[in-house]
């Protein structure tokens, strides 16, 4: 069987298209291995309410890049380009094909692009303009990123604080809109290699049924349980438990939340992620949009693969 060594597809999508019933019919085909695009899937401990791979699913095929960082730590794509080219290498050298999957396309874009230079950056500047806006308030940083960089006030949501004080201290530390500086990049994608991108899609309506019936299968399966056990051992304001739904569920279990009212909460929050997550994926330079299920979409990533 013929592998293609020059490219990893990746297969993306809004969070609970289906992008792992695609993996299972493709890994009878080749000897897939997946690379997790997923920027909370990476965090150990907290399996249901990020839906990390089922011991079924990992049996289909290995998963790579999950369940492996403390929910204290911030994780970023710079980390995150670093672990993919390791695991990537890792997986080639053993003659598997990886294959990436999920729905952060921030770290595709990493991945595909590489990252930009920022003028008069220093480790000490970024710690001194970092510990600076550490200490403003959410609107605070919305307010100041509208008045020096409109465009990426407008690209980043208003609820995405990280994003949001990143592209601040960019300008900050570089005194031009990080918006300018994307512009002028120059690709360097990872290990010099292509990232086709095949998309998943599926009408709101059907997604949004989707989310409904899975948030309320993870609330059965122990995610409530899972999040006041993770609250044992890590502050409720850590990056892993801020994740879509465990902020909520945090609410609930601090009596901010009431239990009727629960469910609900994560699947507004879940949908409008997801409706975000839509957005972005139609701005992607992309080899086509399918549904899951269709054999026209098995049939490109073949090709790809060899």
């Amino acid at each position: 069987m013929s592998i293609a060594r020059q490219t990893c597809p990746a297969i993306v999508g809004p969070t609970a298209v289906g992008k792992t019933g695609l993996i299972t019919r493709l890994a009878q085909r080749y000897p897939l291995e997946v690379i997790s695009l997923d920027s909370r899937q990476i965090y150990r401990g907290l399996r249901i309410g990020t839906a990390q791979p089922t011991a079924d699913e990992l049996a289909v095929c290995p998963h790579h890049l999950i369940d492996f960082v403390s929910p204290t730590e911030k994780y970023d794509a710079i980390r995150f380009r670093q672990d993919f080219e390791r695991v990537y290498q890792e997986i080639t050298g053993r003659g598997g094909q990886p294959v990436l999957v999920g729905g952060a396309g921030m770290y595709l874009t990493a991945l595909r692009e590489g990252f930009m230079e920022i003028p008069g950056h220093s480790a000490e500047r970024l710690a001194t303009v970092r510990a600076e806006l550490e200490a403003w308030t959410d609107e605070e940083i919305r307010r100041e990123l509208l008045a020096v960089d409109p465009a990426s006030h407008t690209r980043i949501h208003s609820n995405d604080r990280y994003r949001s004080q990143r592209a601040l201290e960019i300008q900050r530390i570089s005194g031009e809109p990080m918006t300018e500086l994307m512009a002028r990049q120059e690709a360097d994608p990872a290990l010099g290699l292509s990232y086709p991108a095949f998309v998943l899609a599926r009408p709101v309506a059907e997604l949004d049924a989707r989310i409904t019936e899975r948030t309320g299968l993870m609330l059965t399966a122990g995610w409530l349980a899972e999040t006041e056990a993770a609250l044992t051992v890590h502050p409720a304001e850590c990056p892993g438990l801020r994740s879509i739904g465990y902020r909520e569920i945090v609410r609930y279990l601090q009596g901010e939340l009431p239990r009727a009212e629960l469910e609900a909460a994560i699947v507004l929050v879940t949908r409008q992620y997801a409706k975000r997550q839509r957005t972005m994926f139609r701005h992607l330079a992309c080899e086509g949009s399918w549904s899951p299920e269709q054999d026209e979409l098995v049939s490109a990533v073949s090709a790809v693969l060899g």
